[in-house]
């Protein structure tokens, strides 16, 4: 804690109303309450941060389903925001496995995102300095922001453009990625492999070849346009083909690293 906030504070001193405490007991044995009595002993209070939720979130009660308990947790939090009108900010893990919707893959029952106000879910795969940030909630639009990590100040900044940019971006990254260990690919197959919509591959290896990223021959198989291969320039007369491009390192919408792996 103390060398994250000496990189995020950047020398400067800390705010005087930053209060930490490293000790919470759980939800059902007097958490909110304790939060509770924080507030009344900080009146210019604003936020509440609980980092990480799963450590004060409590075990369900004998007989009472995962989703009631998940539910109960989060309104437990809730009403201490609805009454002393604060932000309460919860920290949660996601799941590894990959969702079409962000929202599933929220760690926990869908009683923890249908508590809370608002959800969002940052998602970037080990080893990025990328990411997207989804958010949903009652009061605010669904969006996606692209927001890129800089180490040295301990903080994320928001990215130009939207986030579909840098995630077509990304899709090209795990395509160039597997025809370099598989090339003279369809991009059906790579679709397959890469659990990714066809026609998504197909229109962004159409890019890809204008761009000069990859080279395709007549029979529709792509190499990357580095690639010396015989097969490839057989649809191009020249062998003067650009480097590739640097590609974003941004994840895709709902992969994860390890999914990714599995196509190595």
């Amino acid at each position: 804690m103390k060398s994250r906030m000496e990189i995020a504070l950047g020398g400067r001193p800390a705010p005087a109303g930053l209060t930490l405490s490293i000790a919470c007991p759980p939800m059902p044995a007097g958490g909110d309450v304790q939060v509770a009595e924080w507030l009344d002993n900080h009146p210019d209070a604003r936020l509440v941060v609980i980092d990480v939720f799963a450590k004060v979130r409590g075990n369900p009660a004998p007989g009472v389903s995962a989703y009631d308990a998940d539910y109960a947790a989060m309104t437990r939090i809730k009403r201490v925001a609805d009454h002393y009108g604060i932000a309460v900010v919860l920290v949660h893990h996601v799941r590894k496995a990959a969702a079409e919707d962000f929202l599933a893959t929220v760690s926990g029952t869908n009683g923890l995102a249908g508590a809370a106000d608002a959800v969002l879910v940052l998602e970037r795969a080990r080893a990025r300095a990328d990411g997207v940030l989804h958010v949903t909630g009652r009061d605010v639009d669904e969006t996606d922001y692209p927001l890129a990590f800089d180490p040295s100040a301990g903080a994320w900044s928001l990215l130009d453009g939207n986030a579909a940019d840098y995630q077509m971006r990304d899709t090209r990254s795990l395509i160039i990625r597997y025809l370099r260990d598989y090339p003279g690919t369809k991009p059906k197959d790579i679709a397959a492999a890469l659990d990714i919509d066809a026609g998504t591959v197909r229109q962004n290896c159409r890019r890809m070849e204008t761009d000069g990223q990859l080279r395709r021959n007549p029979a529709g198989q792509y190499w990357p346009g580095d690639t010396a291969s015989t097969a490839a320039s057989d649809s191009s007369d020249s062998g003067d083909i650009p480097a590739v491009e640097p590609l974003s390192l941004l994840s895709l919408r709902h992969s994860t690293s390890d999914d990714q792996g599995e196509h190595q």
